[in-house]
C-alpha cells in the first residue's frame, strides 16, 4: 500500500467512483520547513493513520478521518463498504476530521 496509489476503488449509487487512501505520513506545515525531517521521523514514528476517500465525478469531494494501525483495515472497509452502498460512512474506531467539495 502507497500513498501515491489507492488502498481500494469502488463505485457508489450514484455512479462516481472513489478511491480510498489509507497514509500514515502528515506533512507539517510550510512555515516549519527548518524542522521537516524531525517531522517526518515523529510522522513515521506515531501510530496514526489517515483514511481519505476522495471522488473526482462531476466536481472533487473528499472526506477524511483518523485512525490507529490497529484499526486502519477495518476502516478502511467500512468507508468502502458504505460509499458503495450510498451511504455516509460513519467508522466505529475512526475520528472524522474534514471534507472538502470544490
Amino acid at each position: 500500500m502507497s500513498v501515491f496509489s489507492p488502498a481500494a476503488r469502488t463505485t457508489g449509487p450514484d455512479g462516481r467512483t472513489w478511491e480510498i487512501y489509507a497514509y500514515k505520513l502528515e506533512l507539517p506545515a510550510k512555515r516549519k520547513v527548518r524542522r521537516f525531517p524531525a517531522a517526518v521521523v515523529r510522522a513515521l514514528r506515531s501510530d496514526v493513520w489517515t483514511i481519505e476517500a476522495v471522488t473526482f465525478g462531476g466536481h472533487r469531494e473528499n472526506h477524511r478521518w483518523k485512525t490507529d494501525g490497529e484499526h486502519r483495515r477495518q476502516v478502511l472497509a467500512q468507508v468502502e463498504g458504505s460509499i458503495a452502498r450510498g451511504m455516509h460512512p460513519s467508522p466505529r474506531h475512526a475520528s472524522y476530521v474534514s471534507r472538502s467539495a470544490k
